[in-house]
């Protein structure tokens, strides 16, 4: 199961203080980057302009009431046979002084049922290095800023600033130099030029500075990478999950590609960020439609004159026919053409608003799903305040104080993203995870993920105790062991629970429910855990029951909810 796909792929919207020569640098830029492009120059003033076969460039401005160019609006289509590719660049700047701000379309209209992903439009790098924007009193630059240990209070003051609308990646230069670290990291932080503000902790004594002043738990440790979401409190602990923690070790290994997922996350973030007003409310005039009817009434006028002029001889009639009839034939081509066009438009904008309704209608589904998994925690977690109560309330009548007080402290904490569960799969000693971690931790780019994790580990909690009660004697399967749990059980929410896959799923869809064994084999798995009842990702665990057997239970799928009849 996946999310509708989007028509737009990609959106950058920087703000500017000083917009007196906004316009007029977006447009050199935007001409700068499109003679790379198309390797020549191209004709930027207002109006619509046939680059070639495929690429049709519209150039706009709009004007206040005194005539002052307050706005302008470049758009390139290229029609390619995989998709027809849209990128869009606007630039607004305040009437009242107040700076300006850009925002950059990357749209992708596809011709086949492929999938497409389409690169970060350069010229979203160039504006910010050309414009040196700002989110709050975050500077957005190319490359990350240096920050010494001089410097941390100033970086520190940006984190907290309630002004920042977009996040901010804070990298801490590892003991050893890495060249692959550091390759990575740059690219990531290039990468996300525009989306995000970015900084380097420049060394160990900056390090050191930062944990001082933002405390232990949002720290960011040498090799390590945050981001930070905006309004960080770094007066509260449990703040610190929302704000992703990379360790060094996914930077530094060759065969581990999660690291990217850094700058998806920031991409999405700014996709789901709204548009400002600013740039949602321009209005540009459609002065190509207006060229396009001064032309005809002229050919119009010239067709008229020619009729009712009488001709002299028989040959100069014939010839002022063939004229009449060569400018109505230049009418009928340019209506075509004209047709053409607005058929394409329209075409482009029907796509556009299915893909908004069906994102829309994937969001309710989202929104319904979550408001059930939280009644379901509720409930289960209103039970579990229950028992914990009576068992409390009994060990306190025994004079066993000291027993709950301990208990208490030494509750472990669930994790806050895939990653780190992964980390803690140590400590369920009766299972075996074959899942493939890279899909899991593909979940963590996902706005939901930290609730997608700690019901993930809860479920592979009530996994690892199902296993340890079955091999001291629990008779009963897993189903069962959370519906009538022993003594000391962890189960998991019977409603969250299918032990098995519907036929005719398995007959279409049974080779995605393939999964790898831990001596190398694969093996089917249809008993699953839901993560989320229902959405456009309800990530599902997959596992086989093998305790009484084999003396093993597996788990060979943590990700995305797979393909089944309702789904596809």
């Amino acid at each position: 199961m996946s999310t509708p796909a989007s028509t737009l792929i990609h959106r950058s919207v920087i703000t500017v203080p000083d917009a007196d020569t906004l316009l007029d640098t977006v447009r050199w830029m935007s001409g700068q980057w499109l003679k790379k492009k198309f390797r020549a120059a191209v004709p930027l003033g207002t109006g619509q302009h046939a680059l070639d076969d495929a690429s049709v460039l519209l150039s706009q401005a709009a004007y206040d009431d005194q005539g002052a160019e307050y706005a302008t609006r470049i758009q390139l289509r290229e029609d390619k046979p995989e998709a027809t590719w849209r990128t869009t660049v606007t630039a607004v700047r305040s009437t009242t002084g107040d700076g300006g701000i850009a925002g950059v379309d990357l749209e992708c209209f596809p011709n086949t049922a492929q999938a497409l992903r389409g690169s970060k439009p350069t010229l979203i790098r160039d504006l910010v290095g050309e414009l040196e924007p700002r989110d709050g009193l975050s500077r957005l630059s190319v490359n990350a800023l240096r920050v010494t240990h001089d410097r941390v209070h100033s970086l520190l003051d940006v984190l907290c600033d309630p002004a920042r609308q977009m996040p901010t990646l804070v990298a801490a230069r590892p003991i050893q130099a890495d060249p692959l670290w550091s390759d990575r990291v740059a690219g990531t932080m290039r990468n996300v030029a525009g989306d995000a503000s970015t900084y380097l902790l420049w060394d160990l004594a900056a390090v050191d500075a930062f944990r001082e002043a933002i405390g232990h738990d949002h720290r960011v440790s040498p090799g390590c990478v945050r981001t930070f979401m905006p309004l960080v409190d770094p007066a509260w602990a449990a703040d610190a999950p929302r704000h992703r923690l990379m360790g060094s070790s996914r930077w530094t290994d060759p065969a581990d590609q999660t690291w990217r997922g850094v700058a998806r996350r920031v991409h999405t973030l700014a996709l789901e960020r709204p548009l400002p007003r600013q740039l949602s409310s321009v209005m540009f005039p459609d002065r190509v439609a207006e060229q396009h009817r001064q032309e005809r009434r002229e050919s119009m006028d010239k067709a008229r004159l020619l009729a009712s002029v009488p001709a002299q001889r028989t040959g100069e009639r014939d010839e002022e026919l063939r004229a009449e009839v060569a400018l109505l034939n230049g009418l009928l081509d340019q209506a075509d053409k004209e047709l053409s066009e607005l058929g394409r438009s329209i075409d482009l904008a029907e796509r556009a608003n299915a893909s908004t309704r069906d994102q829309l209608q994937a969001v309710i589904s989202d929104r319904d799903g979550e408001i059930e998994d939280h009644l379901t925690t509720l409930d289960a977690l209103q039970q579990a305040r229950a028992e914990a109560d009576r068992l409390r309330l009994l060990l306190l009548r025994q004079g066993r104080a000291d027993e709950v007080v301990e208990a208490a402290e030494s509750l472990p904490g669930i994790p806050a993203s895939f990653e780190e569960l992964w980390e803690r799969l140590g400590e369920l000693e009766h299972l075996a995870v074959t899942a493939d971690q890279r899909i899991a931790f593909r979940l963590d780019e996902h706005p939901m993920s930290r609730t997608w994790a700690a019901k993930g580990w809860t479920a592979l909690v009530a996994l690892d105790s199902y296993a340890a009660a079955a091999k001291a004697g629990f008779n009963g399967g897993f189903y069962q062991f959370c519906t009538s749990p022993p003594a000391g059980a962890k189960p998991y929410p019977a409603k969250q629970i299918a032990m098995t896959e519907s036929a005719p799923t398995m007959e279409q869809y049974g080779h995605e429910r393939v999964f790898p064994m831990p001596g190398g084999e694969r093996a089917e798995m249809q008993a699953h855990l839901k993560l989320a009842a229902r959405g456009t990702i309800a990530p599902r665990v997959y596992f086989l029951d093998e305790v009484k057997g084999a003396g093993r239970l597996v788990v060979g799928y943590a990700g995305p909810h797979l393909t089944n009849l309702m789904t596809n």
